[in-house]
């Protein structure tokens, strides 16, 4: 994810946002349960995302990192 940051970086600047490269790395895990859930390929990590009774820590860490990760985000005006 390090070494494609840049490139998301650019791609993003064209629709105004300036995502930070530590911020790809703080979103890289909460990303790749989004895009399993959406492809439908259940992980054994998003499976225990989505067990409401277990894996609290699990979901407290992706938490945090969506939180870290969104923080940095910028909105570019023209």
């Amino acid at each position: 994810m390090y070494l494609l940051s840049p490139l998301l970086s650019k791609l993003f600047l064209k629709i105004r946002l300036d995502i930070p490269k530590k911020n790809w790395l703080f979103l890289t895990l909460p990303i790749g349960i989004l895009s399993h859930l959406l492809v439908g390929s259940i992980t054994p990590m998003t499976a225990d995302f989505l067990n409401i009774n277990n894996h609290y820590i699990l979901k407290i860490i992706i938490l945090i990192l969506s939180f870290f990760g969104i923080k940095g985000i910028k909105i570019i005006k023209k």
